[in-house]
């Protein structure tokens, strides 16, 4: 089980098998929550990540499930190779190229098509954000959705980013903030149709793009980024989320496959991480502090690191029986 294909197979069965056996939600919950405590405790990623994903559908149904994931495979390295070889060529309009720079930054930042408005970028010098210790240039965004009145900002740190790809960020925010909505409209069924053509020798990927618009690119960031191997807080603080629920909408995809592409992903800083909340973990917090019983698959979580993509955590074996005996029974 240590092997990364074996894991995956594992996972893909239970997937399956969760299916076919027509058992409540709750049921799929738990089962779910004791094969994630057993990858978690034994160092198992990829067992790991996948059931938290099968975990996240169980809870709310995500719109196109299947599509989401198969975008999450098609939006790769290769992807962009295509791309460029097709702007190499002559046979394109300029709003096809500014659409194709604009999904790929969004790709880069998954920054909401309105947030584009107002976002600034601030380069060095400049102030050190919350939780780093030194200075990076850095998006200021005001964040869409905020509850209340007043506007939450929100920040996304670039410093993965080259030179080069920090300007390519600025022109597409200027240019973002230059142009209307019709024609921010107008350029999401260029890009879809720039993707589409450079795919022509694959037809499922061709019907697969058909309905690509630049959400797709916010959530092949959150993919990418939880490939990377971000956290669920992590994730939520880059989107501009205050609790992990919503995250799930995002990071709709396989995230249980190493990063497919190689463009740089903007960051939050890390001293607000801590600041998101998990509105499950603090339910069974409160359960606790009134004696009463822990919500299942928190039990211990106080105790718990997070996995990493280079071993896992450091936890022993102990406790992990009850996802031991779920896998013994198969």
């Amino acid at each position: 089980m240590k092997d990364k294909d074996t894991q995956t197979a594992f996972a893909d069965w239970v997937e399956t098998h969760l299916e076919r056996s027509g058992a409540s939600k709750k049921t799929k919950r738990n089962d779910l929550k004791d094969i994630r405590r057993f990858a978690d405790r034994n160092k198992m990623h990829w067992l790991n990540t996948k059931m938290e994903s099968l975990l996240l559908e169980t809870r709310n149904n995500v719109p196109n499930k299947q599509r989401n994931f198969k975008l999450s495979h098609l939006i790769s390295q290769d992807t962009i190779e295509r791309l460029q070889g097709h702007f190499e060529q002559d046979n394109f309009t300029v709003t096809q190229y500014q659409s194709i720079q604009l999904f790929l930054v969004t790709c880069m930042t998954g920054l909401r098509t309105i947030e584009w408005e107002d976002a600034k970028l601030v380069q060095p010098p400049c102030k050190v954000l919350p939780g780093e210790s030194k200075e990076f240039p850095y998006l200021e965004i005001i964040t869409a959705k905020s509850r209340g009145d007043e506007p939450r900002v929100r920040y996304l740190i670039l410093d993965e980013f080259s030179d080069s790809q920090i300007e390519t960020v600025n022109s597409t925010l200027q240019y973002a903030q230059s142009i209307s909505k019709g024609t921010r409209s107008n350029l999401v069924v260029q890009a879809r149709r720039v993707l589409q053509q450079v795919y022509l020798d694959n037809s499922e990927a061709v019907e697969l793009l058909a309905e690509l618009d630049f959400r797709t690119a916010r959530k092949i960031y959150t993919v990418e980024l939880r490939r990377g191997g971000a956290s669920m807080k992590e994730a939520a603080a880059a989107l501009g989320h205050t609790t992990i629920n919503n995250v799930r909408y995002y990071s709709h995809g396989d995230i249980s496959v190493d990063r497919t592409t190689k463009l740089p992903l903007a960051r939050p800083p890390k001293g607000v991480i801590p600041l998101i909340k998990d509105t499950l973990a603090e339910l069974n917090e409160s359960r606790r502090r009134k004696g009463l019983s822990s919500i299942r698959g928190y039990e211990g979580d106080d105790s718990r690191t997070p996995t990493d993509r280079n071993g896992g955590s450091d936890q022993d074996n102990g406790g992990s029986n009850i996802g031991r005996r779920f896998i013994d029974g198969l």
